[in-house]
């Protein structure tokens, strides 16, 4: 199932032809002076779902990822909007390259602002949907998100986007400096690994990338990051043109300019093909990481603010769920972090979770269940395992 997590990583890692150096200008109509405030989000399966409109269609679920070059749709999604595709883009991705369709000259619009001259990438996204318990429809990419100043606070879940003419910034955050390279942001960062001096690297900034820090495989040989781990997870990510191999691990501290996020868990790459080989860059920070902030981005001047915040509700299990097609009722469990509550009551992969505290799981959203585990104190599971039902109690602490 490690498939699901990847394919969020395919998109972002995406590498666009030229073909998009020529699109028109996008043009962007707010419905307020200048600003588009308050545009409510959810965080799900550890992203940004977003309600779009697609040529003011019905609103649809789409992923705001900083690290896709280009918005995408899902070509059920566009069929059923009537949305013709022309021309075709070759894209690569984890052990090979994927094909997709382009739509021109579409618009995309949140609460309060529409963005015309959009172009999409058409990418089958129903591998997402166990991920979330829904259907995802697009992935909202740089093209959208190069109009605005976007200040996302998770915290209350809503994202505020403003023009980024004659925008200041008046918050109390740390600006810090990142680079825009073909479409892609990127920021500097360091590792603290034990024994060791901190080691920088430059970093995606990829807000649709699941976790905390994904490192690259020549980042990581480079610098004989695994002989400084002493407790490693082996794993595998999937993509469309086949998988790698991972080491999972926890390091001591990552450091983004002053801020440090200590004992974050980290994906060392270890496949030769696909974006993780890339030399390029070293690795990407993702949603995990900016989700512990107010994120203020602005590509227009090269720079994000990061301000601490109250932290959104987290998961304190250390499960990794998902709901399984068609009805997303069934709720599986994809993977248990080493020395996690989950662990410690004996959950394993593969087992299915047909109740907490006993209310049976079927009549819950997989973000209803989520949520069961965001809170400390003791949960009651019964758990379905091969042709056995058993019960487990798992107690869940706060890790403030």
């Amino acid at each position: 199932m490690f498939t699901y997590i990847r394919w969020l990583i395919l998109v972002a890692s995406c590498l666009l032809g030229p073909i998009f150096l020529a699109n028109t200008s996008a043009q962007t109509r707010f419905t307020s002076a200048g600003s588009a405030p308050g545009v409510p989000f959810e965080l799900s399966g550890g992203l940004i779902i977003l309600k779009v409109r697609v040529n003011r269609s019905r609103p649809l679920r789409f992923i705001f990822d900083t690290g896709a070059g280009i918005s995408v749709i899902d070509p059920q999604s566009a069929k059923a909007l009537r949305l013709r595709t022309k021309g075709k883009l070759k894209l690569d991705a984890t052990g090979g390259s994927v094909q997709s369709g382009l739509i021109q000259s579409v618009s995309l619009s949140v609460p309060g602002v529409e963005v015309f001259n959009q172009t999409l990438a058409t990418i089958d996204l129903d591998a997402f949907a166990p991920l979330f318990g829904f259907k995802i429809d697009g992935i909202i990419g740089h093209d959208f998100i190069n109009n605005f100043v976007v200040e996302i606070d998770y915290a209350s879940s809503v994202m505020n986007l403003t023009d980024t003419q004659g925008y200041k910034y008046h918050g109390a955050g740390e600006s810090i400096r990142i680079e825009i390279v073909d479409k892609t942001p990127y920021v500097r960062g360091r590792i603290v690994l034990n024994g060791r001096e901190p080691i920088e690297g430059k970093f995606e900034i990829d807000t649709g990338g699941t976790g905390i820090l994904n490192l690259n495989t020549p980042f990581v040989n480079k610098h004989k990051m695994l002989e400084t781990l002493a407790k490693q997870t082996q794993g595998k990510m999937g993509g469309a043109g086949g998988s790698s191999a991972t080491v999972k691990a926890h390091v001591p501290a990552i450091e983004v300019g002053s801020f440090t996020i200590n004992n974050p868990l980290v994906v060392f790459a270890q496949g030769t093909e696909g974006s993780e080989s890339s030399a390029d860059y070293d690795g990407s920070l993702n949603n995990g990481f900016f989700s512990q902030f107010k994120v203020i981005l602005d590509y227009s001047r090269s720079q994000i603010w990061l301000e601490r915040s109250h932290k959104a509700s987290t998961d304190l299990s250390g499960l990794e769920l998902v709901a399984e097609p068609p009805r997303f009722r069934t709720f599986v469990v994809n993977a248990v972090e080493d020395n996690s509550p989950a662990a410690a009551a004996g959950i394993q992969e593969e087992d299915t979770i047909i109740a907490v505290d006993g209310q049976p799981t079927a009549r819950l959203t997989l973000r209803e269940l989520r949520r069961l585990f965001t809170q400390p104190g003791e949960r009651v599971l019964k758990i379905k395992r091969d042709s056995k039902t058993i019960q487990v109690r798992m107690r869940l602490q706060s890790d403030s």
